[in-house]
């Protein structure tokens, strides 16, 4: 017998033992309570599914203001909101690649940033979802986080067809 295999057998020997105590200490707790008082469990009544927590009146505000010294609130007020910038990921555009029989489809992802610009991100092939990842990926490391989606469907004699736009935000860098 290897000695992994060994230090296998040991374990499972002291798993078998402790679950084996476990198993006759539940036991013993059972047989000692009486079965005429174990009643079904409760189901929450009323409009709230949860359990209800009432915090006292400004408690966490109190907290916060104590930690906090008394210049920083006088600056959060004076200071700017901050500004966002925003672009999309709107559609999708393909081109062919290669000559004859070797000729493949290539997708790229048409992002839209919102001041005027349009950049195409190409994809590995020529599947959208290919695109998609790379062209979130790249936003990404730029900064870019998403901050929502649209889905449109287009119906059209029994048929239809669903587009999704994605949107996303960063903060606006200063020039």
């Amino acid at each position: 017998m290897h000695a992994g295999h060994k230090a296998l057998a040991a374990a499972l020997i002291l798993l078998s033992a402790f679950a084996a105590q476990a198993h006759a200490r539940d036991g013993r707790a059972a047989a000692q309570e009486p079965a005429a008082q174990t009643e079904p469990p409760r189901r929450p009544q009323g409009p709230a599914a949860s359990p209800v927590i009432k915090l006292p009146r400004d408690a966490s505000l109190g907290d916060e203001r104590e930690q906090q010294p008394q210049h920083a609130a006088r600056d959060e007020h004076t200071a700017e909101p901050r500004k966002w910038e925003y672009c999309s990921i709107s559609g999708f555009v393909f081109r062919t690649s290669g000559i004859g029989s070797s000729a493949s489809r290539v997708a790229s992802a048409v992002v839209r940033y919102f001041g005027g610009e349009t950049e195409t991100i190409e994809g590995p092939s020529g599947f959208e979802d290919d695109a998609l990842a790379v062209a979130f990926a790249k936003l990404g490391e730029d900064g870019w986080e998403l901050a929502g989606t649209r889905t449109d469907f287009h119906l059209s004699d029994g048929d239809g067809k669903a587009s999704t736009v994605y949107f996303f935000k960063r903060p606006k860098r200063r020039d």
